[in-house]
């Protein structure tokens, strides 16, 4: 199975080559969503006839490796698990596209690893610290508390409940899959690693950044975009943090213009 191995901690990291013909490109979804529920979206699908893909799970998801220590999920040991992908494939760099948690990654790529991201594509979220008051903090905290004390099962119910309906049979299997206290560990991390960059206006990477419009990233995610030198924000009319995941049209335009030339028309 393809793993690389993170140099400075010596965490394992999975990722799957699609193979194809056009530039390489890492691509990485959210949070509690493995390497088959990226390969699933609309986006990643569209990807693959325009780009050699690479799937990669997130340390704590899929077949990565799943520590139980929040310190293990600081940003700078997960950029450093992106590199060793790309290391691992004896690239000098690739193109980047992050869905939510990925897009929270591929900002601190762009802080740590610049010169390993020829451009990035970050959708769905911001690199700011993370307001408590945010919906998706209060849920997000919510969740991973029923995963802490009643694992998967538990917060399975709990989704379910949430959205009022039963998920499809394989996103409840995804769901299942995941290791309730690697997600509780990263998520801590997260809550408590502020802000990705104070330097934002000195990145150089071309960067792609993308929200709904009715996401409450969608604010933090526009400032993000005025603050990077040439960035690009691509508001998602009409949609929220879930439905902006099956959203191509609005997007494609752009990430080609970044795989054709590494700049943004």
């Amino acid at each position: 199975m393809p793993f690389a191995t993170n140099a400075v901690d010596g965490t394992r990291t999975y990722f799957e080559d699609a193979g194809g013909e056009g530039p390489p490109l890492l691509f990485m979804y959210g949070l509690m969503d493995p390497v088959p529920a990226a390969r699933a979206l609309p986006i990643a699908k569209r990807l693959r006839k325009h780009a050699r893909v690479i799937y990669v799970d997130h340390r704590g998801h899929g077949q990565s490796d799943k520590p139980h220590d929040a310190a293990a999920y600081a940003l700078k040991l997960r950029v450093e698990d992106v590199v060793s992908v790309i290391d691992k494939l004896g690239l000098e760099s690739a193109h980047f596209v992050g869905i939510s948690w990925g897009a929270r990654l591929g900002f601190a790529l762009g802080e740590y690893a610049p010169d390993r991201i020829r451009s990035l594509v970050l959708s769905g979220n911001q690199p700011y610290a993370w307001d408590p008051a945010w919906h998706v903090v209060q849920t997000l905290t919510a969740a991973m508390s029923v995963a802490r004390e009643g694992g998967t099962p538990a917060l399975l119910r709990w989704f379910e409940a949430f959205v009022g309906r039963p998920l499809p049979r394989r996103e409840r299997r995804w769901l299942l899959e995941n290791d309730p206290l690697a997600l509780d560990a990263a998520w801590s991390a997260a809550l408590s690693e502020g802000a990705i960059s104070d330097r934002l206006s000195i990145w150089k990477t071309p960067c792609l950044i993308a929200a709904g419009e009715n996401d409450e990233f969608h604010d933090s995610a526009k400032l993000a975009a005025t603050e990077i030198l040439g960035a690009r924000f691509v508001s998602l009319a009409g949609h929220d943090h879930i439905s902006a995941l099956y959203e191509t049209d609005d997007l494609m335009p752009g990430i080609l213009d970044l795989l054709r030339s590494g700049t943004l028309a």
